[in-house]
């Protein structure tokens, strides 16, 4: 009887090791790429509420495509400034005028997105007569990854590099 408690201690104790061991990992992951996993969250949630708005403009209220796309993207963009200033890139610009800087260059730049944005609706909807909604979420994939790295390199300014940083040994 003794040698099988002995036997169920250290497999729960190999156990715990192995466990402890991929948590620990996951948790340094999650620290070294914490911004792109957080960016994807938010912007996912934006690119939830963008494609929503444009489906409830374009399909309940009867609105032309292309105006909903356009006010859809406005409500997203505001949603998606304050999530990445606060929480994906944890801005430390903290007056008012830096903030208004901030957000400035973040609709410069957005702009860009926003021009591809129309254009990838236009094509997928006009050109390869997909099916609206679908055009929007395939166009909110790829604006999505350009902004990522628009906004890591050019608005928020985290880090110097492309890659993320290394996390130390704990």
């Amino acid at each position: 009887m003794e040698t099988v408690v002995n036997k169920i201690r250290k497999g729960k104790a190999i156990f715990d090791q192995i466990l402890y061991s991929s948590f620990a990992n996951l948790k340094k992951l999650y620290r070294k790429y914490q911004n792109f996993f957080s960016y994807t969250f938010f912007g996912t949630l934006a690119s939830a509420i963008n494609v929503i708005l444009f489906h409830i403009l374009e399909k309940d209220l009867g609105f032309n495509y292309l105006l909903a796309n356009c006010l859809a993207y406005i409500v997203a963009i505001i949603f998606t400034f304050v999530t990445n200033k606060h929480w994906v890139f944890a801005s430390k610009n903290t007056t008012l005028k830096q903030t208004l800087q901030e957000f400035v260059s973040f609709c410069n730049v957005r702009l860009f997105s926003f021009i591809l944005d129309l254009g990838l609706m236009f094509t997928g909807v006009q050109l390869l007569a997909l099916y609206k909604d679908l055009a929007k979420i395939l166009d909110q994939l790829i604006c999505g990854i350009l902004n990522y790295f628009f906004s890591k390199w050019f608005i928020f300014k985290t880090t110097a590099k492309i890659l993320p940083k290394e996390v130390d040994e704990e």
